[in-house]
């Protein structure tokens, strides 16, 4: 299911820290704006504060498996009873912007423990996702993320 949402969005090699300013102001670009919600999503994941992800997800949220935004919050509920020290590591994401939609390619390794070793096995993830947007009341929010390229 989202793969993790994929899985947590990171990215492999060395764990980096975005230059994204701590509140996004109206002078910030659309593509800072995306870049600082792809970090607090990040960030949401790692402390496993599931209505931080959510914050950034829409209403209207719909992936190509069908999935809408209560699955989402279903996924990630069950995610974050099953595993604990998630750990993510993220590259740069490139973002691109056209009008009111943006998409953002996100290069990201994920390591997570299983609370319970017989119930799940540990995780060990890396690859990439584009993760969509709209722009919605002046706002962006995720509207999809794709499967695992």
């Amino acid at each position: 299911m989202l793969l993790f949402i994929p899985v947590f969005f990171g990215g492999c090699g060395d764990r980096v820290r975005l230059d994204v300013p701590l509140m996004p102001r109206e002078s910030l670009s659309d593509e800072e704006k995306i870049a600082f919600i792809l970090n607090d999503v990040w960030l949401g994941m790692e402390s496993r504060r599931i209505y931080k992800v959510l914050a950034h997800v829409s209403p209207g949220y719909r992936d190509k498996e069908g999935r809408d935004y209560a699955a989402v919050q279903e996924y990630l509920s069950e995610i974050f009873k099953e595993y604990s020290d998630v750990k993510i590591t993220r590259m740069r994401p490139l973002i691109a912007v056209h009008g009111d939609r943006a998409r953002a390619l996100e290069t990201f390794g994920t390591i997570a423990r299983p609370k319970d070793p017989r119930r799940a096995a540990p995780l060990n993830l890396q690859g990439q996702v584009y993760v969509y947007f709209e722009r919605v009341g002046g706002a962006w929010k995720i509207v999809e993320w794709s499967p695992l390229l």
